[in-house]
């Protein structure tokens, strides 16, 4: 418990300095374990890249003799060299000279079949000559034969520096006796050393060696000591029987290597291949110390850029973000105080110098705005009452010159409940579901004033917006006048169609008809009109006295968007901006 009030009542700086270093910590430890594991997943990688590198090309080398080894067997049974090395004195000049060309074309192609074949000969005592792919030679030594003797046992042999493949026949033969014939192939100790130094790569080292040490190819010098020195090594092992094949790491000539055995039971050979573990993981090492010394040159950084920080300006400028913020929020009654004579006791005087001036100049302009904008509001309502007034009793004189009592019974009953809704509550505001009743009941008034000339259809009102509070008469006047200036000439056929539908948090209601005087010219002045209502002073009635209402009501959002309708008349679209907080749940604003 001790301990927990200490580190509360500790100094701003030491928590910086802790929460610095417990946010570090996790992540060096991360980052640590991550260069290891990074570390340890390249050397696999590494080892395991070697190693298929080594398989393969043990692989395809072993492949390689293997086929050149089933040629050189296939030729014992070939008839040109049968019969040159039996009954040769037998055959006529001409007959040797036809069978000893078609065995040169043999020879070629066994010195094409494989690209570390230099040369291919084939060697008959009969006739004491040895046939070459392009030349006719004199006999084989005694060494060459016994070479190749050994490689037909041994798969591959060495005569002075040449490796060779072999076969004679007959295979074993008496002491001082010779063979029926001999072929053989030497291989390019030139051409498998290259592959051997494009197999190690650069820095590294690969040896091909024999497990008795008789003969091997080096890609260098160090290489072949490599060579000897892993045989030497390897000699009880191999001697078990058992497999000297895989990776591993090893010291050579005090540096540590990466080494990779690969043995061929086949060739009764091995090839080895080394790299530097400096050339391929030593960087790794290297980055880890870096990784440390970054990090400690980094939390001693931070420890005193923070300190400084933290004198210089945290406080300071945390103490004039609280107070922003409160401001932000609506509290007014802020005041900072600053004992430093420095820049931000300047910023302190003028932080305080202009919430008192907000204080001020907040209070005036939105008493100011609210008188405005309810006087504005009383007096455009004022002017919607009278022109439905002359309207409404022009029509009722013309029904009483013609004594149509029954339409004046209607006609005073709808008109009585649309005066009453007028009189009824001084609020200004009605539910939308009451503004449509209102005009429903006005629109009954104007079918009774047009004998049903003019039909007027009705679109389902959402549930959701019913109960939602807009001003009043929001909609009698525009289908005002749609009656009185839309449809005022249409002798029948005449339509009033009023949508509703939802837009995001935006209600539009269309009120359209199908009016066939209203021209290209009459629909731009009325759009221009609409724009001309903002400044203040404007003679606006009707349709321009919904828009103002609106627009003082909703902002620049709401309003009125006039554009041509689809059944040919005027569409105009009443904009309310629809959100919880415009609903109202008090029954009695409904004046129905």
């Amino acid at each position: 418990m001790k301990e927990w009030l200490r580190l509360r009542s500790m100094n701003m700086y030491p928590r910086l300095v802790l929460g610095f270093l417990l946010v570090i910590t996790p992540m060096y430890a991360a980052g640590l374990y991550m260069n290891e594991q990074g570390a340890r997943s390249v050397r696999h990688e590494i080892s395991q890249s070697l190693k298929a590198r080594t398989y393969f090309f043990m692989q395809t080398f072993e492949q390689e003799l293997r086929g050149t080894s089933l040629l050189l067997s296939d030729m014992a049974l070939d008839t040109d060299l049968q019969k040159l090395s039996t009954i040769a004195p037998a055959m006529s000049g001409f007959d040797q000279i036809q069978a000893v060309t078609r065995l040169q074309s043999r020879m070629r192609l066994l010195q094409h079949s494989n690209q570390y074949i230099t040369q291919a000969r084939a060697y008959i005592p009969l006739i004491d000559k040895t046939i070459e792919a392009t030349s006719y030679e004199k006999a084989m030594t005694e060494e060459q034969i016994s070479a190749l003797q050994r490689a037909s046992q041994e798969v591959v042999s060495q005569w002075e520096d040449t490796l060779l493949l072999g076969q004679t026949y007959p295979d074993i033969l008496r002491e001082g006796s010779q063979p029926s014939f001999a072929v053989g192939v030497a291989l390019s100790s030139d051409k498998i050393g290259q592959a051997l130094r494009q197999l190690a790569g650069a820095g590294g080292d690969a040896v091909l060696i024999s497990t008795d040490a008789r003969w091997q190819i080096a890609s260098s010098e160090e290489a072949s000591a490599i060579g000897q020195r892993l045989v030497t090594e390897t000699e009880p092992v191999l001697a078990n029987g058992a497999p000297n094949s895989g990776v591993s790491r090893m010291t050579i000539n005090d540096r540590q290597h990466w080494v990779s055995i690969e043995q061929s039971p086949f060739l009764n050979a091995m090839l080895i291949v080394s790299s530097p573990e400096a050339q391929t993981t030593g960087r790794l090492g290297a980055y880890r110390y870096l990784l440390i010394g970054l990090s400690a040159f980094s939390l001693m950084a931070v420890a005193l850029f923070s300190y400084w920080i933290y004198r210089r300006f945290h406080q300071p400028l945390h103490r004039i973000v609280r107070a922003f913020r409160k401001v932000e929020q609506g509290n007014l009654q802020v005041s900072l105080q600053h004992h430093h004579r420095d820049e931000f006791r300047y910023l302190y005087a003028q932080f305080n110098q202009m919430v008192e001036q907000l204080q001020t100049l907040i209070g005036a302009v939105y008493e100011q705005k609210i008188h405005a904008q309810r006087s504005e509001l009383k007096q455009l309502q004022s002017q919607i009452n009278p022109h439905f007034l002359y309207n409404s009793f022009f029509t009722l004189h013309q029904m009483a010159e013609a004594y149509d009592v029954d339409n004046i019974t209607r006609f005073t009953r709808h008109l009585g409940e649309y005066f009453r809704f007028i009189t009824r509550s001084a609020s200004d505001d009605v539910t939308l579901a009451a503004e449509m009743a209102h005009a429903q009941a006005y629109t009954e008034i104007q079918s009774i004033r047009f004998h049903n000339r003019i039909t007027t259809v009705w679109g389902e009102l959402p549930a959701d917006v019913e109960r939602l509070a807009v001003p009043v008469l929001i909609l009698q006047p525009l289908i005002e006048n749609a009656f009185e200036h839309g449809l005022e000439h249409k002798e029948a056929n005449g339509r009033v169609q009023i949508m509703c539908r939802l837009e995001g948090d935006m209600l539009r209601i269309a009120i359209e008809d199908n009016g066939d005087s209203l021209s290209e010219e009459r629909l731009r002045q009325l759009q221009q009109g609409l724009k001309q209502t903002a400044g203040h002073g404007s003679e606006v009635t009707g349709m321009y006295n919904v828009h103002r209402r609106l627009q003082l009501r909703y902002g620049p959002d709401g309003g009125l968007v006039l554009a041509r309708s689809a059944l040919g008349g005027l569409r105009v679209d009443v904009r309310l901006r629809y959100g919880k907080e415009r609903i109202n749940h008090d029954s009695t604003i409904d004046r129905r």
